[in-house]
């Protein structure tokens, strides 16, 4: 999602400001600025649990395909360090495939996939290898609107996704390149669940409903 993020290093804060992402130094109250160029307001940011990248989604006011950025964000962290100030160095790839907007992203525990998730306009789920640049795999999230990705802590071919009145747990078959859901049973509980997280050990999820509850 969009917001403060920390680095797992905890000497560093990212945030959006418009179509670029804020890299602040704590201690030296130091900025870097990474700007790919794109004249779209930055919609989501994700770091990966190593600290070795940070990805931003973007978002077009036209029905336009908008652009997923995947950053080095160790070699982001050096620039700030040695006053370098040019953010396209850092640039790993630039992925493009959903319509409109990207409204969350979230990296596997080990750093070796993204996953991606549209706006509303879109509502697709899209898997993507981070060392080749290519997507792994796809599909349509929910029927709702889906708000929410999160990958499991301890598994990196599991993630959960959440939106209106759905929670679902996605499993990757790398063979053959498909996702397939599970649905998990809420029986007549209706909720629009807007934020997600999966405790360490990935055996509760927890999930923030836009009537103030978390389940």
């Amino acid at each position: 999602a969009s917001g403060l993020h920390y680095t797992p290093c905890g000497r560093f804060v990212a945030f959006p400001l418009g179509s670029v992402v804020v890299l602040k130094a704590l201690s030296s109250k130091k900025h870097f600025f990474l700007d790919a160029g794109i004249d779209k307001k930055v919609s989501c940011v994700a770091i990966s649990k190593d600290g070795s990248y940070i990805a931003t989604g973007h978002e077009t006011p036209a029905a336009f395909k908008s652009e997923v950025v995947v950053w080095n964000l160790k070699k982001a962290i050096e620039c700030i360090s040695n006053d370098v100030l040019r953010s396209e160095d850092c640039i790993v790839h630039i992925l493009t495939q959903h319509h409109k907007q990207v409204q969350a992203l979230d990296f596997s525990v080990d750093g070796q996939y993204l996953t991606s998730l549209g706006g509303q306009d879109d509502n697709d789920l899209v898997v993507w290898d981070i060392g080749k640049g290519i997507a792994i795999c796809g599909s349509p999230a929910a029927n709702d609107l889906t708000r929410c990705v999160k990958w499991l802590n301890q598994r990196n071919d599991r993630f959960v996704t959440c939106g209106n009145c759905h929670l679902r747990v996605w499993q990757i078959c790398f063979r053959t390149q498909k996702l397939h859901p599970v649905d998990v049973c809420m029986g007549s509980m209706r909720r629009i669940m807007q934020c997600l997280c999966i405790s360490a050990d990935d055996s509760f999820a927890f999930t923030g409903n836009k009537t103030g509850e978390v389940i």
